[in-house]
């Protein structure tokens, strides 16, 4: 599976923000974008259906065939919200309700909260009541189990706690065993940690390969 972009210009105002822009982002991979903030942006937006661009291809390519919709996206919220008054566990029944059609493996609430350390949450204990860890943690758990194709990870915070880190890169490396993750971080520490690869924006066009 291939992320493919083809010859891509993105404007805003009078500012030529891709100019035919062009690249392939691979499955197996975590790619951190270097790029001003608006620019990056923009690039996440058209990505994910959410923005606009003057002209050029946004291809997901599949088996030889593009299959690029807005359903294969999946974005990182900086600040996750959940149904307040659900318990962790109504949730989850609820989410791989509406994803069963789509899981591959299906394991059992416990299985899953075991993925992402979450195994200990009281069971009574409403979302609304978790801390923003927590909540990062549920989120990625929801990826785990949808596994989308592309996902993008944008302005996670800075993240002091080493081992909460290291179990967020186990959890972008599995999901990137069967998609590819782009990461915008702002805190380029957390973003080389989490990454594979470094995607640059210069004058317009894309370029990579460290």
């Amino acid at each position: 599976m291939r992320l493919v972009i083809r010859d891509l210009v993105v404007t805003d105002k009078d500012d030529i923000l891709l100019n035919n822009a062009a690249y392939s982002f691979l499955q197996g991979k975590a790619y951190r974008i270097n790029a001003p903030e608006r620019i990056k942006k923009a690039f996440f937006d058209c990505i994910s259906y959410e923005g606009r661009y003057e002209s050029g291809r946004i291809e997901l390519m599949c088996s030889g065939r593009n299959c690029m919709s807005p359903v294969m996206v999946a974005h990182f919220d900086e600040d996750p919200v959940f149904p307040e008054f659900l318990t962790i566990r109504e949730f989850l029944k609820y989410y791989m309700d509406l994803n069963s059609k789509n899981i591959m493996q299906p394991k059992t609430v416990d299985e899953y909260l075991n993925m992402v350390e979450l195994s200990n949450i009281r069971a009574d204990r409403l979302l609304r009541d978790f801390t923003w860890e927590e909540r990062v943690r549920l989120q990625f758990l929801c990826f785990l189990i949808s596994m989308p194709p592309i996902l993008i990870v944008d302005n996670i915070k800075s993240i002091n706690n080493l081992d909460f880190l290291k179990d967020i890169k186990g959890y972008i490396d599995r999901i990137k065993e069967n998609g590819i993750v782009l990461l915008g971080c702002s805190d380029n520490t957390v973003a080389v940690f989490l990454s594979d690869e470094e995607v640059t924006v210069v004058d317009g066009s894309i370029q990579g390969g460290r």
